[in-house]
C-alpha cells in the first residue's frame, strides 16, 4: 500500500529565490492553526502522512503547535531550507516530526542557486542542531548539482540522513531559468549512477523515473498516488507541481473537495498510474509530469 501524503503549504513567506521553485515563492497567503485543525479533522480517512511546508515553514509562528496537533494521528514531515530553525523549535518538535532539508549543491553552488548568500551555512547549522532527529535531504537534479552527487551523499552520511534525488520538473520558476535543465544525455548518465547507488548505498533513494514500455501496459508506479496539496491561499491541488485547483478550504470542507475530486477523470487516471495514457515517444522520458500527468488534467 502506498502511504498517502497531504502536503500543506502553511505560509507563502520565504527568504530565498530558488531557481527551480515550483511555487515561485515568496508569495501571499498563510494558514492559521484553526485552518490546520479543520484540515486534520477531515484528513483522517484520506491520509497517513502530513507534510508541513511553505515557503519556509519555520517562519510561521504557529508551526510547533501545528506539529503537536498533527502528530497525534499522522506521521509528520517538515520540508525546510534550514532557515529560521532555532533551539526552541527543536525542543518542541523532537520525536514528533521528520525534517526534510532541501539541498541544491555544496557551498557557493547552493547559495547561488538559492539566491541567498549564506544559505548553505544556514543549512549546515540546522543539520548540526538536528543530529539526533530523523531527517532526509532532498536534492533536485538540476544541471549544476550532478557533478556534486558524491559529495552530497558524503554530507548526508555525516548527518545520518536519507538522501532523495528527484527529477527537475519544468514548472514554476524553472521557466525563467531554462539553463538549469539537464539534457537527455546527462539524465541518462545520472539515472544509471543513481540506480547503482540505490542498490549499493543504504541511504540513497531516487524518484527519478524513466518511462518504459511496461508503463504503457501497466501504468507508472507513481510516488504521488494518493497525494494532494494545499496552498497558503487554501487551494487544494493534486500535488505541489500542479496548477489544477480542485477546490478551496475557505469555501468548502477538505472532505467534500476530496470526495468530489476522487470522481474526476484526472484523479482516477492518476490513481491508476495513467494507464492507457503513457507513451514511449516522449521528448523527455524522464518527465512524465508535464508530458502525461498535466496533459491528462488539462483535458478533463
Amino acid at each position: 500500500m502506498h502511504p498517502r501524503f497531504l502536503e500543506i503549504e502553511i505560509t507563502g513567506r520565504c527568504p530565498y529565490q530558488c531557481k527551480h521553485c515550483y511555487g515561485s515563492f515568496p508569495k501571499p497567503g498563510e494558514l492559521t492553526l484553526q485552518n490546520i485543525g479543520d484540515i486534520l479533522n477531515d484528513a483522517r480517512e484520506f491520509f497517513d502522512c502530513i507534510i508541513l511546508s511553505g515557503g519556509e515553514p519555520f517562519l510561521h509562528t504557529g508551526l510547533t503547535d501545528m506539529v503537536e496537533k498533527a502528530s497525534r494521528e499522522f506521521v509528520v514531515f517538515i520540508t525546510t531550507s534550514g532557515f529560521g530553525i532555532a533551539a526552541q523549535h527543536i525542543a518542541q518538535i523532537e520525536n514528533r516530526a521528520v525534517l526534510v532539508f532541501g539541498l541544491d549543491g555544496i557551498g557557493r553552488t547552493h547559495d547561488a542557486y538559492r539566491g541567498f548568500p549564506g544559505a548553505f551555512n544556514h543549512l549546515i547549522k540546522a543539520l548540526e542542531m538536528t543530529r539526533g532527529m530523523p531527517k532526509e535531504i532532498i536534492v533536485t537534479l538540476w544541471r549544476g548539482v550532478i557533478s556534486q552527487i558524491d559529495d552530497i551523499i558524503g554530507l548526508a552520511e555525516k548527518y545520518n540522513a536519507i538522501v532523495h534525488f528527484n527529477g527537475l520538473i519544468p514548472v514554476g520558476r524553472v521557466k525563467d531559468n531554462p539553463e538549469i535543465m539537464p539534457d537527455i544525455t546527462e539524465l541518462e548518465a545520472v539515472y544509471a549512477k543513481l540506480y547503482r547507488l540505490k542498490m549499493n548505498t543504504g541511504n540513497v533513494i531516487t524518484n527519478l523515473h524513466k518511462v518504459t514500455a511496461q508503463d504503457c501496459s501497466q501504468g507508472i508506479e507513481l510516488f504521488c498516488r494518493g497525494r494532494f496539496n494545499i496552498t497558503p491561499e487554501g487551494n487544494v491541488r493534486p500535488c505541489e507541481f500542479h496548477c489544477t485547483v480542485l477546490g478551496n478550504i475557505h469555501t468548502h470542507s477538505l472532505r467534500a473537495i476530496l470526495n468530489q475530486a476522487s470522481q474526476t477523470p484526472g484523479i482516477r487516471c492518476r490513481e491508476n498510474g495513467f494507464k492507457g495514457h503513457v507513451r514511449t515517444d516522449l521528448k523527455n522520458p524522464f518527465d512524465y509530469h508535464t508530458s502525461i500527468c498535466h496533459k491528462v488534467f488539462s483535458q478533463q
